[in-house]
């Protein structure tokens, strides 16, 4: 009898030690939901002011805004660029916009044998480097080349636009060829499939030389990956402003719709100083200041 009784209490206190271990991870759980929202909140706060306050150029007070998000999630991308840039702003006392790689590094384009580049000026990609995909929100994105004068004409310039799953290119289109050097741009028509977002591509871009003899093009390749976050998307509809909207733009790190919206008011608004110096200063800060004055081209139409 006694030993029924000891192991009648025995199971009660058992089923009691479980509910009660049950409700405490429970509890737990509970709070730790908690506190990631909260922390979820303040990070997106502390983004959005950050980036209200570059907007108001107080770059100081942006800074520390960023600084907090950074502390709230340690090695995120977008608090990591933003800091980065800022920084950038206030090291460059005189510029108005600048941009700051995470990876930094430059290649020029592929050597080339044809003899319609034996002068040795290169072609350049307006990119900020080369060893990192450049970042765009864009479906259909905007890319910028510096294409130089040849001592032969040349007999077109193609683009391509590839993924990593089909050898097949999403978009490839040969252009007329121009009459001098500058700087062209080609967009991806609307009617193309869009960019997907969290995805990076490959592209490339060639001058030819000689059509029946692709070794001899000039050639450039890099990568753009499109991405999108929410706290920069709010800023961007908070002012229909395109200088801020660059500045706010390069701070979160996107290059790509930083110099697709300044070369949208530079052909705009060509003799803007105000235009001009925000291209100059965004171009320089990625020592790009060689093609900074260089004339943006008509170009491109494709060839059927």
């Amino acid at each position: 009898m006694k030993l029924q009784l000891w192991a009648s209490c025995m199971l009660v206190s058992l089923a009691c030690l479980s509910l009660d271990f049950v409700s405490q991870n429970r509890v737990l759980a509970t709070n730790r939901v908690v506190e990631i929202a909260q922390n979820s909140g303040a990070y997106n706060q502390a983004m959005r002011l950050g980036y209200t306050e570059t907007r108001r150029r107080n770059y100081r007070r942006a800074l520390g805004y960023f600084q907090q998000a950074l502390q709230l999630r340690p090695n995120d991308k977008y608090a990591t660029a933003a800091v980065r840039n800022v920084q950038g702003y206030m090291q460059r006392r005189t510029s108005l916009i600048s941009f700051v790689p995470g990876r930094p590094g430059r290649l020029r384009a592929a050597a080339s044998r044809g003899s319609c580049f034996l002068n040795g000026v290169s072609a350049i990609p307006l990119i900020p480097s080369n060893k990192e995909a450049q970042l765009t929100t864009a479906a259909h994105p905007t890319f910028f080349f510096y294409i130089p004068q040849t001592p032969k004409p040349i007999q077109g310039l193609e683009f391509v636009l590839r993924d990593n799953e089909s050898v097949t290119p999403l978009y490839k289109k040969t252009f007329q060829p121009v009459g001098q050097a500058g700087i062209v741009s080609v967009t991806i028509p609307a009617q193309q499939a869009p960019l997907k977002t969290g995805k990076s591509y490959n592209w490339s871009f060639s001058m030819i030389c000689d059509l029946q003899n692709r070794d001899q093009d000039l050639f450039m390749k890099g990568k753009i990956e499109r991405v999108q976050d929410e706290n920069l998307a709010e800023q961007i509809q908070e002012t229909n402003q395109p200088l801020d909207q660059a500045i706010i733009y390069a701070t979160a790190g996107f290059w790509e719709n930083a110099l697709s919206t300044l070369g949208n008011l530079r052909r705009q608004r060509p003799n803007d100083p105000e235009v001009k110096k925000y291209w100059t200063d965004l171009l320089s800060s990625v020592e790009l200041s060689e093609v900074a004055d260089q004339p943006l081209l008509s170009c491109c139409t494709a060839q059927e």
